[in-house]
């Protein structure tokens, strides 16, 4: 080999050189650049939410859950949806009445409503007279023109169970019908599908809790763990969702009530038992067809001396009554020989049991107008009939009205109950007495009549002690409600056009 092919030689390798240095850098690069497209991928797929039901991936609606700091709020009728639900503009008690700030779902088994701005929740089993009130954290609210409630809501409202979690970005969701096949997997003799099986029960599978039959025909409660919770010796067993206890039945057809821990609350001593109160605690209570009421440590607050306790609540479905049992949270109405009458929460009479109805029902009749109406919620208002004719008293059994009134009724406007109440008068034309009907709206009367009245007597310590109720001149004397009603008797030419006025005054 000569100079110049040495040279050439050493130009060769040196080319070599520099594209295995271009050749390695551009690797380099390519390597870090894939690094980062799977940093971005990775990172990119973090932070897309991922939501499965039942274990199945599902497409997820970017509007079905908001973040809120630490509260995730759930679409109300988006969710129900997805699970299954039906979804109704109104709550179930007034199902009837169209209202976009309220929401029922509903399917075979139970519905459950919403209110905006409301914290309680409500749920009604199919074919059960009954409802249960949860109470949430927060309230329902608006957002973007629709209505959103808490995880926790959510959940109570579709007999779900919700994850989140935050790590992996996911939102898990696992509907009763996957935890009643899990369970049964695991417990075979678990009572949640046959004809023998209670809808409530299947509902305690939520909370880790099973109801199992043996051979025997008799009933207990396991939990998840396989522990035995209440023994496998009841006749009957049924869940109470809203209050966290088992209404159990023994083999003498006696009722009483055992925790989710399977303590017991109430001996079974009863022929029938029912919660009326969560926030009391209190139960209706039954032995040979007489009833009373009860506190959860067996204590009696009114004697078991009633035919019935509390009113139908399905007469009165646009009152806007929470309670049957417990009106106002502080009245309980009682029945006893085909007469009614009110105790307070503490075992007191506040109404005499005396009168022929609670509420009143002439509203729906044959050709009449209007809703029957047993409260007037804004004023705590309850209403009272003897002989048929009504009266309108407090919660506390101040009377507002006498027993002077022919009917009172609401009417729903624009989704408003407004309330109306009816009196007959006696009026002279063409020489003859004739009856002339007056209408009222309540809250005018109330606002006009009762609401002064108390404030000019606030300072007397002498609010509302007597009810008088003016027309005029005539006096009419009814001994029996302590009330004077005064008829004006403005003839000209032998005829009169009676101009009657309602008035509140104080009762003895």
């Amino acid at each position: 080999m000569n100079l110049f092919e040495n040279e050439e030689a050493i130009k060769k390798n040196k080319n070599t050189k520099k594209i295995m240095i271009i050749i390695s850098v551009i690797i380099v690069i390519l390597l870090i650049i894939s690094g980062i497209l799977l940093y971005m991928i990775e990172d990119v797929q973090k932070n897309t939410m991922k939501f499965t039901i039942d274990n199945k991936n599902k497409s997820l609606d970017k509007t079905l859950f908001v973040f809120e700091e630490d509260d995730i709020y759930v679409n109300i009728k988006k969710f129900a949806t997805l699970m299954g639900y039906e979804t109704h503009n109104s709550e179930y008690k007034d199902r009837y009445s169209e209202n976009t700030t309220k929401c029922y779902i509903s399917n075979t088994y139970e519905n459950a409503s919403y209110i905006l701005n409301s914290s309680t929740i409500y749920k009604k089993v199919t074919n059960n007279e009954d409802y249960e009130y949860f109470e949430l954290e927060k309230p329902v609210k608006l957002i973007d023109g629709e209505l959103y409630v808490t995880k926790e809501g959510i959940e109570i409202g579709t007999n779900t169970l919700i994850n989140y979690n935050k790590n992996n970005n996911k939102i898990s969701v696992l509907s009763l019908d996957y935890l009643t096949t899990h369970y049964i997997g695991q417990f075979p003799n678990a009572v949640v599908v046959d004809e023998k099986a209670n809808f409530n029960n299947k509902k305690a599978l939520r909370y880790s809790l099973i109801v199992v039959l043996n051979e025997e025909g008799k009933y207990g409660v396991y939990d998840a763990e396989g522990n035995e919770i209440i023994g496998t010796k009841y006749s009957n067993i049924i869940f109470k969702e809203d209050s966290q206890e088992f209404t159990v039945t023994t083999e003498e057809g006696k009722m009483g009530i055992l925790s989710v821990k399977g303590e017991t609350k109430i001996k079974p001593s009863y022929d029938e038992i029912k919660q009326i109160s969560t926030q009391l605690n209190y139960y209706v209570v039954s032995n040979n067809k007489k009833y009373g009421v009860i506190n959860e440590n067996g204590n009696i607050v009114i004697h078991l001396e009633y035919d019935k306790i509390g009113v139908d609540q399905n007469k009165y479905s646009s009152n806007g009554i929470e309670s049957p049992y417990v009106l106002f949270g502080k009245c309980i109405p009682v029945m006893q020989n085909k007469k009614w009458g009110i105790f307070d929460v503490n075992g007191k009479i506040i109404i005499p049991v005396e009168y022929d109805e609670i509420g009143c029902t002439v509203g729906t009749q044959s050709g009449k107008t209007g809703n029957n109406v047993l409260i007037i919620p804004k004023y705590e208002s309850i209403v009272l009939g003897k002989e048929k004719k009504y009266s309108i008293v407090s919660s506390s059994g101040e009377q507002y009205v006498p027993m002077i009134l022919d009917s009172v009724y609401s009417q729903t406007v624009s989704g408003v109950e407004e309330y109306y109440m009816n009196f007959t008068l006696k009026v002279q034309e063409d020489g003859k007495i004739v009856d002339k009907i007056e209408t009222y709206n309540v809250e005018e009367y109330f606002e006009e009549k009762i609401l002064k009245k108390e404030e000019n007597l606030e300072n007397s310590n002498n609010i509302l002690n007597e009810t008088n109720t003016t027309v005029d001149n005539t006096v009419i004397n009814n001994t029996e409600n302590n009330t004077n009603i005064q008829e004006p008797q403005n003839i000209t030419n032998g005829e009169t056009t009676q101009q009657y006025q309602l008035e509140s005054t104080t009762i003895n």
